[in-house]
């Protein structure tokens, strides 16, 4: 009987952690959480029709992917409010964009390294000389996981990086100052 009570209490304690938060960042928190104790979490959908739409990625369905939220609906625009800075930020951020944020027919699990590239194109960024390599150095780095040969899938890091880390003007590193040697 413990037990159950216990499973009870901690599904309390997680819904009264999740109170006021936007239902598209509570999924991600949920995914993240299933994720990190390597267990899968099947979510009902709200659609009463079938559950997969044209477009849609395979293996997911329609409630399990945060719907767009109306602040980006090309790369361009979501690139520009995001400004990654380096290579390996762009790469997440285009995971990212493909898997949450793109329109409903342009949405994919994975990226290659023709689909960074067009990305690039799209967002007004320079070419890579060699995007594979920047596509492995993204995986290095934590933010991406190989999917398939050639195919590169976002990761909860990756989401975290871009959802909470790469919003241009939120995060702001405090600037730290040298300690000063005194004069004798």
């Amino acid at each position: 009987m413990t037990e159950s009570k216990n499973e009870f209490d901690a599904a309390k304690a997680i819904s009264d952690l999740l109170q006021g938060i936007e239902k598209d960042r509570q999924q991600r928190i949920l995914r993240w959480v299933a994720e990190s104790l390597d267990i899968a979490v099947h979510t009902k959908t709200h659609t009463s029709t079938d559950s997969t739409q044209p477009g849609q990625p395979t293996g997911a369905s329609p409630s399990s992917l945060p719907s767009t939220r109306g602040t980006a609906t090309d790369i361009k625009t979501f690139m520009d409010g995001k400004s990654p800075k380096s290579d390996t930020h762009f790469v997440a951020a285009v995971a990212y964009y493909y898997r949450f944020e793109a329109p409903m027919e342009d949405r994919m699990e994975s990226i290659s390294a023709e689909v960074l590239q067009d990305a690039t194109r799209l967002a007004g960024r320079s070419r890579f000389t060699k995007p594979i390599e920047t596509l492995n150095n993204a995986k290095k780095q934590g933010y991406v996981d190989a999917s398939e040969r050639g195919a590169f899938k976002i990761n909860s890091v990756g989401e975290n990086l871009v959802a909470m880390t790469l919003p241009a003007g939120r995060v702001t590193v405090p600037k730290t100052s040298k300690p000063r040697k005194k004069r004798a």
